[in-house]
């Protein structure tokens, strides 16, 4: 019974004869990210400084949202600073948005 070649063994026997092979170059072997080594991901000049505020609605306001959004000219980030804001002044605190 003849045996299959081991490509492993192969390479060994090669890396052996010749020890200056560039296979035997310092490779950096990639470290896991850690929360110190971790990239901050890049952040909109728009959104700088600011947080999201977000919510689970039904598919049917949301597009209701949007269709508002296109007949006024406006974007749904408008729309929700406006009722942001009119739900504050509902409850006599300044609005801020």
């Amino acid at each position: 019974m003849s045996t299959r070649p081991n490509p492993l063994r192969a390479a060994m026997q090669s890396i052996q004869a010749n020890p200056t092979s560039p296979a035997l170059t310092a490779v950096p072997i990639p470290q896991k990210p850690t929360a110190k080594t971790r990239p901050t991901p890049p952040v909109a000049p728009s959104r700088a400084g600011k947080r999201s505020v977000s919510g689970h609605f039904a598919p049917d306001v949301s597009r209701q949202l949007r269709i508002l959004a296109a007949e006024t000219d406006r974007t749904v980030q408008d729309l929700l600073e406006e009722a942001l804001n009119d739900l504050f002044r509902k409850h006599d605190k300044s609005a801020i948005c």
